[in-house]
């Protein structure tokens, strides 16, 4: 299991991600400002690993037009 950061860029934005990544059980280990770190438990691989949470990322962004989060590589 490797530790991912997604990067949020508006503070008032980090509570909806948070429900949606805790809606998709995706595993936030700490909120630092607009920074969340996170983990998916049980992927096969970091690269799979990765692709999900990259996928996760390009939903909620996509559902969510007028607000903006990243996906950091480890």
């Amino acid at each position: 299991m490797s530790v991912w950061n997604v990067l949020v860029d508006q503070p008032a934005d980090v509570e909806a991600l948070l429900d949606f990544l805790s809606a998709v059980h995706v595993r936030v280990l700490g909120v630092d400002g607009c920074v969340i770190s996170v983990a998916l438990p049980g992927a096969p691989s970091p690269n799979h690993e990765y692709r999900e949470l990259a996928g996760y990322v390009t939903t909620w962004n996509a559902l969510n037009p007028d607000r903006r989060a990243d996906l950091s590589e480890p």
